[in-house]
């Protein structure tokens, strides 16, 4: 492989969260240069992205502008990107993969020339594709995210197909950036011997911000506490926290929210002994350069699928059971002044987590106390698979999404990786070790009982796969013939439609199963061209797909049903 495109058009952390892919590929094909198409707005952060041989930037900003107000108009548009395009396709692609997954970015994927394309697509009459397998699932992670395992950096990985053996995010910090940080540091009063801690104050949306008043007695305590000096950073919209949190502390912070742009960002964290972070993009970059954080996890923000990815960083949310909460669900504030994750979290429980464990780095478990209740904590670590995992510092009961989460961990490589050969009993072993090691000893028992339900439906899921795969693949062997006999292909079509729609149906009515449902309707909606023997192959390789994973889910729930 010579040439490879990447698109990611979404914001700065995904840009770093591209970076392992971007790792894995420069590994497995050190020749292969990497071309790297990216939104205007975020486009700074390449600078410091190794990896990268040729980048290309959208100025996404124009066409949110008409001619009328002050942008290209449809023609300028239509011309600028014909350019861009024409720049672009100066090579043909070896592979281009599409990480963002909006329409735009389909149709614009579409006009590369590349020998393979995965990621989201549009065939030639506009249709949608998701293509590659991972990708499809990436898909799944929204409404399925209760039962997903999977970092957004390792399914970037895994739809890349190369993982690489040096792990974690990627971020060049300048030396001159260190030289400025180390300077402008010293300048007020912070020497090199002191304990630096940065705190973001800032996220994405309002709904994933850890309270100012919280954070502002957090700074005060761990000053008094450690010593420790405090540094505030964030962006430019991101200045009245700073103010907020100014007038309730009795700290003295050096405040540079606003006041920095992204590489004097990367420079401060690399001198932090320790970021305590909401969900937003400088968490990402201070994973990259090697800071330990600690994420406060809040509202929609799901940790297992974009908390800090490396080794040993740690994550804190509320263990309530509307966390994480839904896209489109509010809190009643006639119910709580803040949202319920948000005074879950307490001041005791951040501070006790960076006294305890961060600090000094202890991935040990925690003693169970009132002082953690309806809060759990998690540490990072990389698994036997080279994936990131979080596991739990505080040993509960185990919960029937934990459950699902850790049996589809191991059953979702044999579908996607098309191994196929169901390792049962060595995806039983793993399991149970994790269980014995993270949850209490009656855990298993008692959320058995939970999933007993589930177990007739994976069972009527996998007869309806088999008789889906019995039908397409005659299909397939009559429209191979040199003559079918299309009223006979029709014929056992009939019966097609009805078992794609018990499918669905048993995935909807029981949640855990719907992930299954999910990838394979995507699967279907994917396929492409109009040859009927090679549409039927394909579709009787969804059929075995579907069939093989209940079939899985079946045995293992059958043997924790036995007692483990």
């Amino acid at each position: 492989m010579k040439e490879v495109l990447v698109i990611n058009l979404t914001r700065m952390g995904d840009l770093v969260q591209t970076t392992p892919v971007m790792a894995g590929l420069k590994e497995r094909y050190p020749a292969a240069r990497i071309t790297l198409l990216v939104n205007s707005v975020f486009s700074e952060i390449c600078n410091y992205i190794p990896f990268i041989d040729r980048l290309f930037i959208l100025n996404k900003d124009n066409f949110e502008k008409g001619g009328s107000d002050g942008g290209p108009g449809l023609v300028g548009n239509f011309r600028y990107l014909e350019e861009l395009l024409n720049e672009i396709n100066n090579v043909e692609y070896d592979l281009a993969i599409n990480f963002t997954h909006s329409n735009a970015s389909a149709v614009l994927t579409s006009l590369v020339k590349a020998k393979e394309v995965r990621g989201f697509a549009v065939d030639a009459e506009g249709h949608s594709l998701i293509k590659h397998p991972w990708i499809r699932y990436f898909f799944n992670v929204v409404p399925g995210r209760a039962y997903n395992p999977f970092h957004l950096c390792d399914i970037y990985i895994k739809a890349g197909g190369a993982i690489p053996k040096e792990k974690g995010l990627h971020l060049h910090v300048p030396e001159e950036a260190k030289e400025w940080a180390q300077a402008i540091l010293r300048e007020t009063g912070i020497g090199d011997g002191d304990l630096l801690i940065g705190l973001q104050l800032g996220a994405s949306r309002d709904n994933r911000r850890w309270p100012i008043p919280s954070f502002a007695e957090l700074a005060d305590r761990l000053a008094e506490a450690f010593g420790a000096r405090i540094l505030l950073i964030g962006s430019a919209a991101e200045v009245s926290l700073g103010r907020e949190f100014e007038e309730l502390t009795k700290t003295r912070p050096l405040n540079l929210i606003g006041k920095t742009d992204l590489r004097e960002v990367a420079a401060l964290l690399k001198r932090c002994h320790l970021l305590i972070s909401n969900d937003t993009g400088p968490l990402h970059i201070a994973t990259a350069v090697g800071t330990r954080v600690v994420g406060i996890f809040l509202s929609t923000a799901h940790f297992r699928e974009t908390g800090p990815y490396g080794e040993g960083h740690y994550v804190i949310e509320a263990d309530i059971p509307c966390s994480p909460c839904g896209f489109q669900v509010e809190c009643n504030e006639m119910v709580c002044k803040e949202m319920v994750c948000k005074e879950t979290i307490r001041v005791d429980n951040v501070f006790e987590l960076v006294r305890m464990r961060a600090l000094s780095g202890d991935g040990s478990l925690m003693e169970p106390s009132p002082m953690w209740e309806n809060v759990q904590v998690y540490c990072s670590c990389f698994a036997e698979d080279g994936l990131l995992d979080f596991y739990p510092l505080i040993r509960r009961s185990l919960k029937r999404e934990a459950l699902y989460a850790h049996l589809y961990r191991q059953t979702w490589f044999e579908i996607l990786d098309g191994k196929g050969d169901g390792e049962v009993e060595k995806i039983h072993n793993g399991l149970m070790t994790k269980i014995n090691t993270c949850y209490t000893p009656e855990a298993l028992v008692k959320v058995v009982e939970s999933i007993k339900v589930d177990l007739d439906a994976f069972r009527r899921m996998k007869e309806l796969a088999e008789e889906g795969l019995r039908r397409v693949a005659l299909i397939a062997n009559e429209a191979g013939r040199p003559s079918p006999d299309v009223v006979k292909i029709k014929e056992i079509w009939e019966g097609v439609p009805f078992i794609d729609q018990e499918i669905e149906t048993i995935g909807y009515a029981h949640p855990p199963l719907r992930p299954l449902i999910l990838l394979f309707r995507y699967g279907k909606e994917g396929l492409e061209g109009k040859d009927i023997a090679i549409l039927s192959e394909e579709t009787c390789n969804l059929y075995r797909d579907i069939k093989t994973h209940a079939s899985m889910m079946v045995q293992l729930i059958e043997r924790l049903m036995k007692g483990g």
